[in-house]
């Protein structure tokens, strides 16, 4: 019998040790910069957790990649009271990403969006947040401090951990946007063991779920908006050795079924494939009037646009991301962006009918057509490519939806927005603009 307790004791105390504790100390500090790479791989089973597990995720396969960027509160450029007392924040993280658009009359540019949080041997908590919007030429710079502290994480982190807190925030721009948001973040470390990613294997895990529920008032322009209660969790693997998560999978809730719209992991920094996509603004222009044109291409760093207008001279190409173009003449014109990152270059045509020339723009683009466009849940394709491969993206480039049957699938658990849905098979690829509403 003692020979036995011994044994039982013996692998208890290997399991114990085993088991890892991540510290406040092995968090990302200023200065720390990485690389994420998000996956197309939303059906693999994230879920399946417990006790010196085995989470293989070798398999994912990335599609584009972002930086995500630490710095020091006082460099960020937002000059506000809180940010220099080491009481409220210590760290600002971004993932310098900005986002434009482009239509007639405004203009609108998203920069320098930040995240400010304080990090303490306790706690991990988000204290504020800032971006600065720039609105035909004017710029505005929006920053939140929250009421209510949101704890992303409590230290140390280790399996069997259960927290629940509660944050708030408002937001207030007089005439223009009010919005107060109120969360509860519950956090339980439901399992330990390995992972293995594309970029590595990992033996000291910790699995954390964490389930969001966020309630938002929202006015814009003095008129308000209904209100909003949205549930979603992620899970989240930490390993020893890393400072950030080393995967994060984010899920909806749609009625009642858990659905995985989101998968990002660590990685070395690398290129992707680019996708060259836009549209432009008015779609049925005259002689003489400004086109605005709405880069909506992924993976890429330089652009180049041709205008199929010569007349125009050195105003027939951009370099630009959001160019805009004047055709003097009217005519149809085909034109032309090539987009390209280091190692990958795509191109994209749209053929623009300048002034009345009995010529429809359906008549010229004879694009298999989407339909119900805007959608709510569900939509077809008229012409439908055999054999195809279909990717959904959001306009920022997160891989949303990934399969080879599109049919009947039920997207009411997308956000509303504009989505970029790419069907692929060995002779062509076909790209089709939808509006979730």
């Amino acid at each position: 019998m003692n020979k036995r307790l011994l044994i039982l004791l013996g692998i208890v105390c290997i399991q114990m040790q085993a088991q890892s504790t991540f510290n406040s100390s092995q968090y990302a500090a200023v200065g720390d910069n990485f690389y994420l790479t998000s996956a197309n791989n939303l059906a693999l089973d994230y879920e399946t957790t417990g006790t010196n597990f085995v989470w293989d995720f070798s398999s994912l396969t990335g599609t584009s990649q972002s930086q995500l960027q630490h710095r020091n509160p006082t460099s960020t450029g937002f000059l506000w009271l809180f940010i220099y007392n080491p009481n409220n924040t210590n760290l600002a993280a971004t993932n310098n990403n900005p986002q434009t658009l482009n239509i007639p009359g405004q203009v609108v540019e998203l920069t320098d969006s930040y995240d400010f949080y304080k990090k303490s041997s306790t706690d991990l908590r988000q204290t504020g947040s800032a971006s600065k919007v720039n609105y035909n030429g004017t710029q505005i710079p929006i920053t939140n401090q929250y009421t209510d502290s949101d704890i992303i994480y409590r230290f140390p982190i280790q399996f069997g951990n259960l927290d629940t807190d509660n944050s708030a925030y408002t937001i207030n721009i007089p005439t223009l946007l009010y919005q107060e948001n109120t969360l509860e973040r519950t956090n339980e470390v439901d399992g330990w063991g390995s992972l293995s990613t594309p970029y590595g294997n990992y033996s000291n895990i910790l699995r954390m779920k964490t389930t969001l529920v966020a309630n938002d008032s929202i006015a814009l322009l003095d008129t308000g908006l209904p209100r909003t209660i949205r549930t979603t969790r992620e899970f989240k693997w930490f390993d020893t050795t890393q400072k950030i998560p080393v995967l994060k999978v984010t899920q909806s809730n749609t009625a009642g079924n858990w659905v995985t719209t989101n998968v990002e992991y660590l990685d070395s920094q690398r290129d992707f494939q680019t996708t060259a996509l836009f549209t432009y603004a008015p779609l049925n222009p005259s002689a003489g009037d400004t086109v605005y044109f709405q880069n909506l291409s992924t993976n890429a760093t330089t652009f180049t646009w041709n205008f199929d207008d010569p007349s125009s001279g050195a105003e027939n190409t951009s370099t630009e991301e959001f160019p805009t173009h004047v055709f003097a003449a009217d005519g149809v014109y085909t034109v032309q962006l090539t987009a390209s990152n280091g190692t990958f270059t795509a191109t994209y045509d749209v053929t623009i009918v300048v002034g009345n020339l009995g010529i429809s723009q359906f008549d010229l683009n004879a694009i298999p057509a989407v339909y119900p466009n805007p959608f709510s849940s569900k939509f077809k394709l008229n012409k439908p490519l055999q054999n195809a491969q279909y990717v959904m993206s959001s306009i920022d480039g997160q891989i949303v939806f990934s399969e080879k049957n599109i049919e009947d699938q039920d997207f009411s658990y997308l956000p509303t927005g504009v989505y970029i849905l790419s069907a692929s098979n060995s002779e062509e690829i076909v790209q089709y603009k939808l509006i979730k509403q």
